[in-house]
């Protein structure tokens, strides 16, 4: 617990003082490297306004905790004047990835017998060793189990997430430090597209990816990318920034081989633009609308890709033949999360609506045949008017039917007929006309003072400054986040954080 506060205090001590440019020391960073963070976290804490903030509060009840005896006031003294740790805080930090397993950070030193009184104060409170030489850099650890290498342009952290493996690390810390250039991050594309961005945060990944997000990885290679096509094959570039009323986060992927990069533009071919067909049938009980432009014949593809889905289909098509239904899928498709209890007292007080407009509706002649199977399985289909059904499968019921040559499905407690438009999001519409994807969140429906009090006390004042998430993308290679706040005229970190 003593490294985890310590730790903490740190990295907020670092908020108080960073910013971005560029210098040798990235030297530091392996070429191999399979993430990359860059982070302006002076332009961070000024947005924050760390002085005035929660966070400085934070800091100092931690320091009382963890820090003991009169180095208490030399540790508060560093909070005040960071320059005196010998780090040079107008540059950028770098936080980064090898293989799935060892992590460092490396920051630019501009004064190493400052460095070195650092260490020592933490020393003395039993969370350093001495700095040793070896090979003409200062070595050590912090922790334990953190190892550090310093000289008079660079400061180097490494540390293995599985522990242990001291020698090897601390090795490793000094080979880093002694790397020559074409070996370095530094003479790689991805540090070049990294330096393209000037935003609060920067990220590059290489396509290798960490354990436990390798289910992450082959949803995204399954559902949009042909099979000889994986996410090794690929690279990642990303940002962040933290502007005035919202922050906006922006992902883009490359293809690392002509065959990677040509999969993706085939990919961009198959989604068209949102024409915007069902935005006007939300409603205002709506909390979540999606929306894509597709044809049915790739979108069945990619779903039976995915084993999961793949399996349901063959459930379903005992019943109902749900491949023909979804190839004659050709345009929009919009699915409508509604909350159809607004004190979410209910069981289940979310109901959905469903949309995908169709090139014919030849299905419907099999609609007979339909509902004799279902008896053989222990379901039934009602019919609820022209073209109108209602599936009964157990205790689950799901409406469903086509109007025009608009296929529907509708839960057993939401109403179909119930649209009425939402001013919200209509108000989206010309940005959802220039996307291929669009997700939109209204986050205040969320009742967060109900649930934030009960599980996260300290957060559910500034939940409830929340107003908007949007999800997009304009092509299939590039995808953008955005959190929006009610208030659009104060930074939102100052907001969340004040």
């Amino acid at each position: 617990m003593k490294k985890v506060q310590l730790i903490a205090a740190l990295v907020l001590v670092v908020m108080a003082m960073c910013s971005c440019t560029n210098t040798d020391y990235q030297k530091t960073i392996p070429a191999n490297a399979t993430l990359v963070v860059k982070a302006d976290m002076k332009s961070i804490s000024e947005k924050t306004d760390f002085q005035n903030s929660k966070m400085r509060g934070l800091l100092e009840g931690v320091m009382a905790t963890v820090v003991k005896g009169k180095d208490l006031k030399a540790v508060r003294d560093y909070v005040d004047d960071p320059m005196k740790m010998g780090i040079d805080w107008s540059m950028p930090i770098y936080f980064f990835m090898v293989g799935d397993e060892t992590l460092g950070l490396t920051m630019k030193v501009n004064d190493d017998d400052g460095v070195k009184d650092f260490i020592l104060l933490l020393k003395d409170q039993g969370m350093a060793s001495k700095p040793v030489d070896k090979d003409g850099l200062m070595c050590g650890t912090l922790f334990d189990d953190i190892h550090y290498a310093y000289d008079a342009n660079s400061l180097l952290l490494l540390a293995s997430m599985k522990g242990g493996g001291s020698s090897t690390m601390s090795r490793m810390v000094r080979e880093l430090m002694n790397q020559n250039e074409k070996d370095c991050f530094i003479s790689t594309e991805l540090f070049d597209r990294m330096n393209e961005e000037e935003k609060d945060i920067v990220s590059c990944s290489n396509g290798e990816v960490p354990k436990g997000m390798g289910a992450l990885s082959t949803a995204f290679s399954t559902l949009l990318l042909p099979p000889s096509v994986k996410a090794k094959d690929l690279y990642f570039v990303s940002w962040g920034n933290f502007e005035n009323g919202q922050m906006v986060f922006s992902s883009h992927v490359y293809g690392k081989t002509e065959k990677a990069q040509k999969a993706l533009q085939e990919m961009d071919n198959q989604l068209g633009a949102i024409e915007g067909k069902y935005i006007g049938r939300a409603s205002d009980k709506t909390l979540v609308w999606a929306g894509a432009h597709v044809k049915g014949d790739w979108m069945l593809g990619k779903l039976k890709g995915v084993k999961d889905i793949k399996e349901l289909l063959f459930m379903a098509e005992r019943a109902i033949d749900i491949e023909q239904m979804l190839r004659t899928v050709d345009g929009d498709m919009a699915v409508e999360l509604r909350v159809e209890d607004a004190d979410y007292n209910a069981k289940d007080p979310f109901g959905y609506v469903a949309y995908a407009e169709l090139k014919n509706t030849d299905f419907l002649a099999d609609v007979d045949d339909w509902k004799q199977s279902m008896k053989e399985f222990g379901m039934k289909m009602q019919d609820n008017g022209e073209n109108q059904y209602v599936l009964v499968a157990n205790k689950d019921t799901i409406g469903w039917g086509v109007q025009d040559k608009d296929l529907y499905f509708v839960s057993a407690n939401s109403n179909v007929q119930e649209q009425g438009g939402n001013p919200s999001l209509e108000a989206c519409k010309d940005d959802i006309q220039k996307n291929k994807f669009y997700l939109w969140v209204d986050l205040t429906k969320i009742p967060w003072a109900k649930f934030a009090q009960k599980n996260l006390p300290p957060f559910a004042e500034p939940l409830s400054k929340l107003n908007v998430l949007v999800v997009k993308a304009s092509s299939a290679d590039e995808v953008t986040l955005t959190l929006e706040l009610k208030n659009k005229d104060e930074n939102i970190l100052k907001q969340l954080l004040k």
